[in-house]
């Protein structure tokens, strides 16, 4: 029964994300249609994700559907307060599932070195070419926070990669997770690098790639363990592509 709500669930988000890219018919930015169709994937996984997903994971796709509505009625504020609290939840689940697992103190701190160097990589772009280009004091104090949390999400995934135990995730889906934040990672940076930086050509487009494509990994990557196959690697095996 769970394993067909999995599939399910995934067929609505694709199928949601695809009405984004190709809708109907066309609606103006800034309506509501246009902000159902922006946040019905991320709506979809907190509703269909309710049983499958810890509840950490639940309320982090619940307030990326608030930063998408918020996005689209032009509250830039409200926008990265939403995925803020996203990443809050989202770093929260991470930290948890690394502490139930087996940590080796000289592995763990091998582990430790490498996230910091990685994160500071686009942490130091955000501080030379991004931050500085932001006037208004309290967007510039907001995104440091968020820039913090974003490559936050980045980390405590890497660290959850090598340090959880295969009994509480199989090396692919702790896998799937990394590549959602590090999609997360490059969705944000897209935007907030053509907001307050310099144009980028089809900006939107690869925006919203990248951040259903975090979603989505995201959500596959953190079901909860069910008996048998997982749906997803079941759905490849039969020669299906998600």
């Amino acid at each position: 029964m769970a394993k067909n709500k999995i599939i399910i669930v995934i067929a609505l988000f694709l199928l949601s994300a695809l009405w984004f890219f190709f809708p109907l018919w066309k609606v103006e930015s800034g309506n509501v249609w246009f902000a159902m169709r922006l946040a019905l994937p991320a709506i979809i996984l907190t509703l269909g994700g309710i049983g499958l997903l810890p509840r950490f994971m639940t309320m982090g796709f619940l307030f990326c559907a608030v930063g998408d509505v918020m996005g689209v009625i032009g509250s830039f504020e409200g926008q990265m307060g939403g995925f803020t609290f996203a990443h809050i939840y989202f770093i929260t689940q991470f930290v948890k599932d690394i502490r139930k697992s087996i940590l080796h103190s000289s592995s763990f701190i091998l582990h430790l070195i490498v996230v910091i160097l990685l994160c500071l990589f686009p942490l130091v772009i955000a501080f030379i070419k991004i931050i500085p280009a932001i006037s208004d004091l309290p967007i510039r104090l907001g995104c440091i926070i968020y820039a913090l949390l974003l490559c936050g999400t980045f980390g405590t995934s890497i660290i959850r990669f090598f340090s959880c135990s295969s009994p509480l995730r199989g090396e692919l889906e702790r896998g799937f997770v990394v590549l959602g934040a590090l999609l997360f990672l490059i969705s944000d940076f897209i935007l907030s690098w053509n907001k307050f930086t310099s144009h980028i050509s089809h900006a939107s487009l690869y925006i919203m790639i990248t951040y259903y494509g975090a979603l989505f990994f995201l959500f596959i990557g953190t079901l909860k363990r069910l008996k048998g196959p997982s749906p997803v690697l079941s759905l490849k095996g039969r020669g299906e592509k998600l």
